[in-house]
């Protein structure tokens, strides 16, 4: 079974945390997102993933939005990694005085740099991003993002669990900033699929809102089409 029993173990620690929902504040909510992603491995440089997203919000109770993404990376050298991704929206605004779905666009180039030790692997990742509306005015979002991510090298554990933190920089908008500790642990299974499982603590800072935070749990299939 591709499920060991320390991945089992691994994931149980995280339940406590989703328990204890309301220690973090009272504008707290718990969210789900899902996803499918089908990889192509163009030559050794060269990536292509396509994926579709589903997600829930308030506590699972309300659709957050449905994703259409794309992404193609880029390796010029050894453990460098170039990347450009284009999203489309169908994101369901129920506050405020206008409701519904809205139609969004977002694009974002990012880098990724990887370091390995004995121990321990680490990522750096960097990204530019802007998502914008198409169906109203002055709905823009731009913003920075930062995350430093550890790969812990388990032994006889071939899927070694990973900790990140991820820091969202708003740098035109409503200056939002947001903090991510998360933590994830990827599946690989036969044909070249895996199930990749994340859970992570979302907090945001608002500048012209009331701060808030959500727990969010992420489930992802993905299938990979290797070069021969």
């Amino acid at each position: 079974m591709f499920i060991t029993r320390r991945t089992i173990h691994f994931f149980i620690l995280i339940f406590p945390v989703l328990l204890s929902n309301n220690s973090f504040g009272q504008t707290n909510e718990f969210k789900g997102w899902s996803s499918v992603q089908y990889g192509i491995e163009i030559n050794d440089s060269w990536n292509v993933d396509l994926s579709q997203h589903f997600r829930l919000k308030e506590d699972l109770n309300e659709v957050d939005s449905y994703i259409t993404e794309s992404e193609i990376s880029y390796k010029p050298i050894k453990k460098l990694t170039l990347s450009c991704q284009l999203r489309y929206y169908s994101r369901n605004d129920n506050n405020g005085g206008i409701q519904g779905f809205e139609n969004m666009i977002r694009y974002r180039f990012g880098v990724e740099k990887k370091f390995t030790t004995n121990k321990l692997n680490f990522e750096l990742r960097l990204a530019y991003q802007n998502r914008f509306s198409l169906d109203r005015d002055n709905r823009i979002k731009k913003r920075i993002r930062v995350r430093p991510l550890i790969e812990w090298k388990v032994k006889d554990w071939t899927n070694n669990p990973k900790i990140y933190f991820e820091y969202l920089n708003e740098i035109d908008g409503n200056e939002q900033k947001a903090y991510r500790y998360g933590i994830s642990n990827k599946i690989n299974t036969a044909n070249s699929q895996s199930i990749t499982l994340r859970y992570f603590y979302q907090k945001y800072k608002e500048k012209f809102n009331s701060n808030s935070s959500a727990h969010i749990l992420s489930i992802k299939y993905s299938f990979d089409k290797k070069n021969k």
